[in-house]
């Protein structure tokens, strides 16, 4: 039998959702590998701003402005 997630687990099917969820909703889960995707690094634009998200040789994320 297939384990049922609880509903304070996201799933995969969930639809974006604001930067803050509603009282009671769970926070919207993303992947590292989604994120970047075979790369070692992204840009995230955040608003006016720029950030670097990178994945470093022992395997850490690191996110800089």
């Amino acid at each position: 039998m297939t384990e049922q997630p609880t509903p304070s687990e996201p799933t995969p099917t969930d639809q974006p959702s604001p930067a803050s969820p509603a009282p009671g909703e769970p926070a919207r889960l993303l992947r590292s590998e989604d994120l970047l995707q075979g790369a070692r690094e992204v840009w995230i634009e955040h608003g006016n701003e720029r950030y670097r998200l990178r994945l470093t040789a022992s395997g850490k994320l690191y996110l800089t402005k």
